[in-house]
């Protein structure tokens, strides 16, 4: 939902051989990410901080349990929290995670596509 809306306001710009060539549409993006023409755009570091941060913690608690020690109720509620931000990180891992200009999508494939919605003639 997110890249539709995104991709109909001109949020992906598409470059060919390292030049703007057309803003896509929702539908020229779906298809072309499904016939593996372009990648999405993604923030892999943010994403790959966070899950270090819940795999230290979950290391933590491991300890804490074979040490005998007690575990609070707060981190057994914030080790549920934290399971299901990884179901939600393993879903979204593709999803952009600021908006604030356009995003380069870069071909990728062989031939050229031949026809664009929103075409740049330059």
């Amino acid at each position: 939902m997110t890249h539709g809306f995104f991709a109909w306001m001109g949020g992906f710009m598409l470059y060919i051989n390292g030049k703007l060539r057309a803003a896509l549409t929702t539908d020229e993006l779906l298809h072309f990410v499904r016939m593996g023409s372009v990648d999405m755009p993604g923030d892999r570091l943010s994403k790959g901080i966070a899950l270090v941060q819940l795999v230290w913690f979950v290391i933590q608690l491991i300890a804490h349990y074979i040490q005998n020690l007690p575990i609070t109720l707060i981190e057994i509620d914030t080790l549920a929290i934290a399971a299901l931000t990884c179901v939600a990180y393993g879903l979204w891992w593709k999803k952009p995670k600021d908006v604030g200009c356009p995003y380069i999508v870069h071909w990728k494939a062989q031939n050229q596509p031949s026809t664009l919605t929103y075409e740049y003639i330059i």
